[in-house]
């Protein structure tokens, strides 16, 4: 069993970054419609069902499976280690905190920017339109917290922390760019309007990840992001 951190090239990121955008964009595109019809699951629902367990949920298993493959089983702490899972000190939380002050800053300037130049952003993927719930329905968002968790964890413990380490070990300090622009993609199934959006976490989160070389940073900086303004939407608050 190896016990070293293989090189991934840019071939194999594709497949990794490109196999699970392609399963959101078939999920989104056809399974929530399909739900829809023929299940009557609400839009959002669909997404809260087929996003966690079709997407996120095989994210997390694929990563416990290769990183057992390369050999780091045999302990709980050896596993932690190589997700760069095992440890969080005081300035992780500063860079959490920064990331996430700095992200929601250039995702305000992307805003005010193209509102004033009469190209206002879509604040919602494109496969659904999401009003929000009403004031009696907003118990509901209960059922998005199981999405969250598994989003959150299955994207970065799968990109940042089995992944950008690989990457980092192929291309050195050029490394989280490759991780960036491919996660970039990803989010194709998203729409032009989100990713437009969301360029400054996709940059952020890969870079301080990388200069922390601790999983926990882009975990916090992305609950830290996507919780709030799934909730900002679902409450109507913008």
């Amino acid at each position: 069993m190896e016990k070293f951190i293989r090189s991934l090239n840019v071939g194999k990121s594709i497949v990794y970054f490109g196999g699970f955008g392609f399963l959101l964009w078939i999920l989104t595109r056809w399974g929530i419609p399909t739900l829809e019809k023929y299940a009557g699951i609400e839009t959002i629902f669909g997404w809260f069902i087929l996003g966690g367990a079709g997407v996120f949920l095989p994210m997390i298993i694929l990563t416990v499976y290769k990183t057992c493959k390369d050999g780091f089983c045999e302990s709980m702490h050896a596993f932690f280690l190589r997700l760069r899972l095992a440890g969080f000190r005081i300035m992780d939380l500063f860079y959490i905190l920064l990331g996430t002050a700095l992200s929601g800053f250039f995702m305000w300037l992307i805003i005010l920017g193209t509102d004033k130049v009469g190209m206002p952003l879509t604040l919602h993927p494109s496969f659904m339109e999401f009003s929000g719930f009403s004031v009696g329905e907003r118990w509901k968002l209960l059922y998005w917290i199981p999405l969250f968790i598994v989003n959150i964890f299955g994207e970065e413990i799968l990109w940042r922390g089995y992944i950008l380490p690989r990457q980092v070990t192929a291309f050195g300090k050029s490394g989280w760019i490759l991780n960036a622009c491919l996660w970039f993609f990803f989010h194709s199934a998203f729409g032009f309007d989100l990713m437009v959006l969301m360029i400054p976490t996709l940059i952020i989160v890969p870079l301080f990840t990388y200069f922390r070389r601790n999983t926990w940073v882009g975990i916090g900086i992305h609950a830290l992001i996507n919780g709030p303004a799934f909730i900002g939407l679902a409450l109507n608050l913008f």
